[in-house]
């Protein structure tokens, strides 16, 4: 479905300091039924949205409507996000939230999933396990004078000391066709952590960023439908200093396209190959400001006057002290997850309501008793970034603007494989 807004909108994932000026290319809501069984109790839902996030309060709004509709469960209907930083403003991440674009925006969801439920056929479905390794880049870099700098900020090569970490090039594809003779191709679901941002702050276009040109190019390769949903992407990014341009965009598309295409050509679905659904919520504790922080906060504020100046990448310490202050107004306050998995035989997608960083992801899928594992993230909310330990001792962009304690990292992995666990034990 086309969710591209029909006039100027604010845009999300950068700070921006006007609305859109027009559309490069249209955004788009799609969405993916599944079912073990005969009823509706027994299917799920996946859709993914051309949007920087959604928050937990308006993916259940989503959810609530869908479940209404159709009979799906509530918990088996997850909502992602792709995380184009070029779309309209669902969350308000550093500029306002468009509101009313938002509310059409949760019943077109809502009616759509009802679409895809609608019109579900037998079929047969095979998951498959590739490679891109050119893509994203691991975004965090250690300066000689030990403070971390971003891949996107303009520092002298020599003075890069070493990459703080690796990226995670795992590409995960489902594929489903009808059934029968002709084994018509319904729809690819594709998973690979990224940051969609080749557009930086200094667009003004709507557009789906590099995922929605390489679901394009699928779509035009096979027929039917092509969904991107992202993953653990915490640390990884495009490369920050090079084609942020419309030229970039359709490189990266082709890129990711064409990993898929070979991971397609392995693929064998089959018509008896078992779904199975798990889902469980949990808390982390928020992050608690100190007194250092909140006198640092208070003295920016008072310089600024509260007000933020726009910038191409990341923020600047006027957007981290207001943070700061609204962080702590809610420090004692737990902040809830859900995560919901579902498997086919040997394969596993678990979904995370935020950015978790890389290594968590990896950490995940290197002790999930599944064989391949792969993180959707931003799905059914997002809490924003989930740093390692490492990481917040180290400092950097994320970590310093990070709602969650320090003790987040190992929740999220102890509560992750429980529920792997338990799905993969399921009858």
């Amino acid at each position: 479905m086309d969710i591209t807004p029909a006039g100027p909108v604010w845009m999300d994932g950068m700070l921006r300091s006007h609305r859109s000026t027009g559309v490069h290319d249209p955004v788009f809501a799609k969405a993916l039924v599944l079912s073990g069984g005969e009823q509706m109790s027994d299917a799920c839902a996946i859709v993914s949205l051309d949007v920087c996030g959604l928050s937990a309060s308006d993916c259940g709004k989503i959810r609530t409507m869908a479940e209404k509709q159709t009979g799906i469960p509530y918990g088996r209907i997850i909502v992602t996000s792709t995380h184009t930083h070029s779309g309209p403003a669902t969350v308000g991440y550093f500029n306002p939230r468009e509101d009313a674009y938002l509310k059409d925006l949760q019943e077109k969801t809502a009616a759509l999933i009802k679409k895809a439920a609608l019109a579900m056929v037998p079929a047969a479905v095979g998951c498959g396990s590739g490679k891109e390794d050119t893509i994203s880049h691991y975004r965090r870099l250690l300066a000689d004078d030990g403070h971390v700098v971003m891949n996107w900020e303009p520092w002298p090569a020599e003075r890069i000391v070493r990459v703080l970490g690796v990226i995670d090039p795992d590409v995960g594809v489902i594929k489903i066709v009808a059934s029968g003779g002709s084994a018509q191709l319904l729809g690819l679901l594709f998973n690979h952590p990224g940051h969609p941002n080749v557009m930086s702050g200094d667009n003004y276009l709507i557009n789906p960023d590099y995922p929605g040109r390489a679901e394009a190019l699928l779509e035009k390769e096979y027929g039917g439908t092509a969904m991107f949903v992202n993953g653990a992407q915490g640390t990884m990014d495009i490369d920050g200093l090079k084609d942020r341009d419309w030229s970039g965009v359709e490189r990266i598309g082709r890129a990711l396209a064409e990993a898929v295409k070979k991971t397609v050509q392995a693929i064998i679905p089959r018509a008896e190959a078992r779904l199975r659904v798990g889902s469980h919520q949990y808390s982390v504790p928020a992050r608690k400001i100190s007194d250092k922080e909140k006198a640092w906060a208070e003295e920016i504020m008072k310089k600024t006057g509260g007000a933020v100046k726009p910038v191409a990448d990341g923020v600047g310490d006027d957007f981290k002290a207001g943070l700061y202050l609204q962080l702590l107004q809610v420090q004692n306050q737990a902040i809830s997850l859900e995560q919901i998995c579902l498997a086919f035989d040997d394969y596993a997608f678990i979904s995370f309501p935020g950015e978790l960083f890389t290594e968590i992801g990896m950490a995940i899928k290197a002790e999930s008793p599944f064989r391949h594992t792969y993180i959707l993230g931003l799905a059914n909310g997002t809490v924003g970034y989930i740093p390692t330990r490492r990481a917040i001792g180290e400092g950097g962009y994320a970590t310093e603007i990070r709602k969650t304690d320090d003790s987040a990292e190992d929740i999220v992995v102890a509560q992750s494989l429980e529920l792997l666990r338990s799905v993969h034990g399921s009858p």
